[in-house]
């Protein structure tokens, strides 16, 4: 199962690479890749909003990088699609619902219709991600020597 490898660092620490492409493992790489993120929390899935953002640069080669990035667009355009879709089943099934549980119900509709697309970003993780949360990020690798490298160079473990 490749799940991804991740590190936690404090918010606050600068993380130093591996020398090499993030990506393909290439040594001295020419480019870099850059992944930003809004740090989510509990109150994320409450009040449905986001916290500061957080953008980070991992060393990769030209290809990779764009290679990446394009994954990267991919995945927001199909996120996107999947919540239109799930906006108008709600609307569909529960348009004419009342009250504070609509937006719930919502929610619930699109994770529902989300839970596929969620599995296969759990089980085949981009090669390199983050998610920022309000005192930490994890830099979520999914190559394990690559993540055991950062770990090493930033006093951090692989979970």
């Amino acid at each position: 199962m490749a799940l991804s490898h991740d590190v936690r660092l404090p918010k606050d620490q600068e993380p130093r690479f591996p020398e090499r492409c993030v990506s393909c493992g290439r040594g001295e790489p020419e480019d870099s890749y850059r992944v930003g993120t809004n740090a989510i929390g509990w109150w994320t899935f409450t009040s449905f909003s986001f916290g500061r953002r957080f953008v980070v640069e991992a060393p990769a080669c030209v290809p990779c990088a764009d290679a990446m990035g394009r994954q990267r667009w991919r995945s927001r355009g199909f996120t996107l699609v999947l919540t239109i879709l799930a906006v108008a089943i709600a609307l569909s099934l529960f348009g004419d619902m009342e009250g504070p549980a609509r937006r719930y119900v919502a929610m619930g509709v699109m994770l529902l219709v989300m839970a596929p697309y969620i599995l296969v970003q759990v089980f085949w993780p981009p090669v390199f991600d983050v998610t920022a949360f309000k005192r930490s990020v994890d830099f979520e690798f999914a190559n394990l020597d690559y993540a055991h490298e950062f770990a090493e160079l930033n006093d951090g473990e692989v979970s």
